[in-house]
């Protein structure tokens, strides 16, 4: 199985359908992400220009009046409309449902909706050029599910999901110091991918440090020096170290990068590698290609372990607002035949029927193949609401 995913990376590179990689716009003409988030990273609060964007490019204009122009639609979309908000300050709230079901139609077929995010967040500028700035954002978190039945007093369902300070050096350099992602990789949607969950990259996974990014011409560098959550309690779990992320323009809409982590705690040292690619087509279809390499090597245990990935993210654009999304994901823990080689696709629908507002609705199929057996495939149906006020 271990010849899996050389041909899995070869399907990737002949594959021919236009594709999107939401929430990476580089289609839109954007290849950073610093145009339309105040983190350069992506994710987190969008700025003014970002929410803009998202109202006049990617949601669907049907609940306008035919005479409301891409200007005052673009007026509107500030945290109170089309109400102007004193310079130095820029609240929000996000929201994130989801409803699935596991084995449809089946006898064990089981329900179930759960709030995955409910979050205020806001962003304070100490000047109005935005050279210096505040990012605070943070509230629930669902409790995971291998500890739903656990009374546990310091379960916490409520968290700060990113607190930092950005230096804007000059129109090139930025440095942020606090409570953030950590820099590696693609910052796909979904958390739940192989490419976010096997690197320790997930919804939940922020990390107290400091950022700095520089763009060139063409290209940019991010480098990430982290300690660990510092809210976590038992600080020999905390996992310390760095990253460096490498982006650079090949040619229009067209980049290419690479990425290195390295971090340890008292028990464990971690290694990833992955390289990626966004690659976008005609406006608002891209394809986003990441493949990478996890190695964890315990201290206890002289013994590594180097597994590996690939995640292919396709989104076609059917009209403005409404896109087909599809997602193929492969990992292997060992790279060899004696681990099992897992496999995942999705389908379905990525929406943006009116500004602030996403809907997924698709379904979820997952494989794992051994040497010498085929589980029965897992079927999730799901669907998915997003509020971004």
């Amino acid at each position: 199985m271990i010849f899996v995913l050389p041909i899995l990376l070869l399907f990737g590179a002949l594959i021919s359908e236009p594709a999107q990689a939401y929430p990476d716009f580089i289609s839109y003409g954007y290849n950073t992400c610093i145009t339309c988030h105040y983190n350069g990273q992506g994710n987190g609060p969008l700025t003014d220009y970002g929410r803009a964007l998202f109202s006049t490019e990617i949601a669907s204009r049907a609940v306008f009046n035919a005479k409301t122009t891409e200007e005052e639609i673009a007026a509107s979309s500030g945290f109170l409309g089309s109400t102007q908000l004193p310079w130095w300050i820029r609240p929000g709230i996000k929201y994130r449902g989801l409803y699935f079901q596991n084995n449809p139609g089946g006898s064990a077929a089981v329900s179930k909706y759960i709030t995955m995010q409910a979050d205020a967040n806001v962003a304070v500028q100490l000047d109005r050029g935005g050279k210096y700035l505040f990012v605070l954002s943070g509230g629930y978190q669902p409790t995971p599910a291998s500890r739903a039945n656990i009374e546990d007093p310091d379960n916490k369902n409520m968290i700060s999901r990113e607190h930092y300070f950005r230096w804007q050096v000059n129109k090139k350099f930025f440095t942020y110091v606090g409570l953030m992602d950590k820099v590696f990789g693609i910052r796909t949607a979904d958390h739940t991918s192989y490419s976010r969950t096997v690197t320790d990259l997930a919804q939940n996974d922020q990390s107290s440090g400091v950022i700095t990014q520089y763009y060139g011409d063409g290209w940019e560098v991010t480098g990430n020096v982290f300690v660990g959550n510092l809210v976590q309690e038992d600080a020999d779990v905390r996992q310390k170290g760095a990253s460096v992320m490498f982006e650079f323009d090949v040619a229009d809409q067209n980049r290419l990068g690479f990425a290195v982590l390295a971090s340890r705690n008292e028990y464990v040292e971690k290694t990833r590698l992955e390289f990626h690619q966004k690659l976008g087509f005609a406006k608002g279809d891209s394809l986003l290609t990441e493949v990478g390499f996890v190695k964890d090597s315990p201290l206890s245990n002289p013994s590594d372990k180097v597994g590996g990935y690939l995640m292919l993210q396709n989104l076609t654009r059917i009209t403005r607002g409404y896109n087909i999304l599809s997602q193929i994901e492969y990992y292997n823990p060992t790279l060899s035949a004696d681990s099992s080689d897992m496999f995942k696709w999705s389908f379905g629908l990525l929406a943006f029927p009116m500004p602030r507002v996403e809907f997924r609705a698709g379904f979820v199929n997952g494989r794992t193949i051994n040497d010498d057996s085929v589980t029965q495939d897992n079927w999730m149906l799901q669907s998915q609401l997003h509020l971004s006020l």
